[in-house]
């Protein structure tokens, strides 16, 4: 019983790190988070068509939500995936956080982009499927232990990225052009605070979630003081402070969340895996 649970606990293991690896690469290329996310500055040598140059920070904006926050947090659960049932967490809701919004702003968009749902069920559905210990993804075992400085910064960043959310919201509801751009910056903020939130709780995988967004609170600081004036930008002094709120925030994350031993982790998981 226990071999044949080993074994298929290894073949799991196999199946989840490829598709991993799969739908980071595709969120990278085929979904464009690396070439848009370089569009500040460099101008779409990856895109299949070039950007207009009024989308060039919203295009950031899709780097930061498909590239850093998506796309690598696979690439993070592929060292010991089943310690980082948070990050699954964060992926699987941050999509549905996204085609939430989108659903809700722009429904006849939705409607044209019903091949994005399926696409973006499938890949939830698959990952969940190979994934070793799918219970502690939405019901952990392990009870939470909220970081009250990180739930300090989580709720500073939601003064300062509300107006940022409510703009986008209500911007690409009254939007003719078909463009999921605002929006996706709206979408981008829900997921930055959702995030916070799962970091603070500590739980494991906390550690890692914690670094992407401070890189992507950095990295959004940077494409601001790159193009200051572009529509939806964070403006100089947004910029400037979202730098140094990703800096403190990484900070705070490596000083205040211990790395957790990796065999204790995985060995709580594999006993409750179905």
């Amino acid at each position: 019983m226990n071999a044949s649970a080993s074994k298929k606990g290894i073949w799991l293991g196999v199946a989840f790190r490829s598709f991993a690896v799969l739908f980071a690469a595709a969120g990278l290329l085929m979904l464009q988070g690396l070439s848009e996310g370089l569009e500040p500055w460099v101008r779409s040598f990856l895109a299949s068509t070039p950007l207009e140059e009024g989308v060039r920070f919203h295009a950031a904006a899709h780097g930061a939500l498909i590239g850093i926050l998506f796309s690598f947090s696979l690439l993070a659960m592929l060292k010991e995936p089943l310690s980082k049932p948070l990050l699954l967490n964060f992926y699987i809701v941050g999509h549905l956080i996204f085609l939430a919004t989108l659903s809700a702003t722009d429904p006849a968009l939705a409607k044209q982009s019903f091949f994005v749902f399926i696409l973006f069920t499938v890949v939830l559905v698959v990952l969940y499927a190979t994934y070793g210990g799918r219970r502690e993804i939405f019901r952990p075992s392990e009870p939470k232990a909220m970081n009250r400085t990180l739930l300090l910064l989580t709720g500073i960043a939601l003064l300062a990225l509300s107006p940022f959310i409510v703009r986008g919201l209500i911007e690409q509801a009254g939007d003719g052009q078909m463009q999921f751009r605002w929006g996706e910056g709206a979408a981008l903020g829900l997921t930055l605070l959702y995030a916070g939130y799962l970091t603070a709780t500590s739980r494991t995988g906390a550690r890692a979630l914690g670094y992407l967004q401070a890189l992507a609170y950095a990295y959004m600081g940077a494409a601001s003081l790159t193009l200051p004036d572009y529509p939806g930008s964070w403006g100089l002094w947004g910029g400037l402070a979202a730098i140094a709120y990703g800096i403190v925030y990484g900070a705070v994350v490596r000083l205040q969340l211990a790395p957790r031993p990796a065999t204790a982790a995985q060995g709580a998981v594999d006993t409750r895996t179905e």
